[in-house]
């Protein structure tokens, strides 16, 4: 079942679930409206046999005369009389009269069938009581009213007018209720297909992705801020960078061949000396070997950066409060222990940051070797912390002011330093885990003389003291 065809069902079960009950209940107001003006009518017709005796002599006296008749032949008027009682039964009501042990003395007109239980003539003798009954045409409403002499009255009048009038609704509320619910199931329709479009090009431009693998297929992106909207504008924005991230991989392998090349020529050429070299002295087979294990420590140093270059540092580990000092310190020992170096930290300002401890680590180590490596080596190393910013200052020749933003690119070097051992990747995995943190990375001149890089991170609002 498609989501159109859901959203229509939806709507017309619940149009019809409202006609159903609004026709319910307005069919039982119009009952009880119509049934409570024909116990009115019935109530004002016995009222005059409860008020005052001596001013209805005539009327009571007109009802005893159906006492001792035979309830079953009696069925006019009694002497065919035009007598006061008419004013009370009228034309279009029916009437008997009971005894008190609940047994019909006489009828009046057409037989019909009510209730005589004792508690309900005992109920009677207190006021008028409204019950249903039953005659040959059909339903009818009844009153029962006491007299004076112990026995009591039934009036009933037919509810015929009432069957036709709630008859006539009823068809009417079909009739309404049914264009209503088609009326609805079609605006649904229309409204489920105007709905389900986005969603519809949506599947199929998904579709066509997951079949073709091309991420840079455009989405259709549906305007507006509601959900529909706010899906397909989140899946082009994700479905972009999948994209940009496919180009980074294909450019980074690209980039990494590119570089693989250089250290695996090296050591073809040097294998091949060593295979064809059967008079080489002792010391230029020491050296071609030593050139070899050089070319191959630079060789696992580059393919190791690469596998930590590719690794997604967003989804490493949990972001945590932390400060840089706290990240920076045993970084610092341990490179002091390594190299053997004289490296400083002088934190002008502490304050809290959400980050990654491990992978800011790994930054702050890169940022230390990049200084080691260019500075001479009995030099100091300076780190100065400031909040979220922390700067690595050396005394080694500096970056060209023309380098300063390409450093952290992949495999970039300063033109001074292309005959340098290293991966050219140290300084872009910096950037890559500073740019993880939303920060900005810098490259400067030092006032200590050499050069100055680091990076700032956004802080929180708590300074600590």
């Amino acid at each position: 079942m498609t989501l159109r065809t859901r959203i229509v069902g939806v709507v017309t079960v619940v149009v019809a679930a409202v006609v159903l009950v609004v026709g319910v209940s307005l069919h039982r107001s119009t009952e009880s409206s119509l049934i409570a003006e024909v116990d009115e009518d019935l109530l004002a017709r016995v009222q005059p046999l409860t008020v005052d005796r001596e001013s209805n002599r005539s009327i009571r006296g007109d009802i005893e005369a159906f006492r001792g008749l035979d309830p079953e032949s009696n069925s006019g008027r009694p002497g065919g009389r035009s007598d006061p009682f008419s004013s009370v039964v009228g034309f279009d009501a029916l009437a008997r009269v009971v005894g008190p042990d609940g047994h019909v003395r006489g009828t009046l007109a057409t037989a019909f069938v009510a209730t005589t239980s004792a508690d309900h003539l005992a109920d009677a003798r207190e006021a008028p009581v409204l019950s249903n009954g039953t005659s040959d045409s059909g339903d009818v409403r009844v009153v029962t009213v006491a007299l004076p002499s112990a026995g009591f009255v039934q009036l009933a009048r037919p509810v015929d007018e009432v069957d036709a009038v709630l008859d006539d609704l009823r068809a009417k509320t079909i009739l309404i209720g049914s264009l209503a619910i088609l009326g609805a199931g079609v605006l649904a329709w229309f409204i489920a297909g105007r709905t389900a479009r986005p969603i519809r090009d949506l599947t199929v431009a998904t579709e066509h992705i997951a079949a073709t693998g091309d991420l840079e297929h455009s989405v259709p992106i549906e305007a507006g801020t509601d959900e529909v909207g706010r899906l397909s504008a989140s899946f082009s924005s994700m479905l972009g960078a999948l994209a940009s991230s496919r180009r980074q991989q294909d450019q980074l392998v690209m980039d990494a061949s590119h570089e693989l090349r250089t250290p695996l020529t090296s050591l073809r050429t040097n294998v091949d000396v060593l295979a064809r070299g059967h008079d080489l002295s002792a010391e230029d087979r020491e050296a071609v070997v030593a050139d070899i294990d050089a070319e191959l420590g630079e060789l696992t140093d580059l393919v190791a950066e690469l596998v930590e270059f590719a690794a997604d540092v967003r989804d490493d580990e949990p972001a945590s409060p932390l400060t840089l000092a706290d990240v920076a310190e045993p970084v610092v020992e341990r490179a002091r222990r390594r190299t053997d170096r004289e490296i400083t930290v002088e934190v002008a300002r502490t304050v809290v940051l959400e980050a990654r401890p491990e992978a800011l680590a790994r930054a702050i180590r890169n940022l230390i070797d990049n200084a080691a490596k260019f500075s001479p080596a009995d030099s100091p190393i300076r780190i100065e912390i400031d909040g979220g910013a922390l700067t690595v200052h050396d005394r080694g020749p500096g970056v060209p002011e023309s380098d300063r933003e390409k450093i952290f690119d992949r495999f970039h070097r300063v033109e001074a330093s292309r005959t340098m051992p290293g991966s050219g990747l140290g300084l872009a995995i910096v950037h890559q885990v500073v740019d993880a943190h939303d920060g900005t990375v810098n490259a400067a001149e030092s006032p200590d003389g050499g050069a100055a890089i680091g990076f700032r991170i956004p802080t929180v609002d708590q300074a600590v003291t």
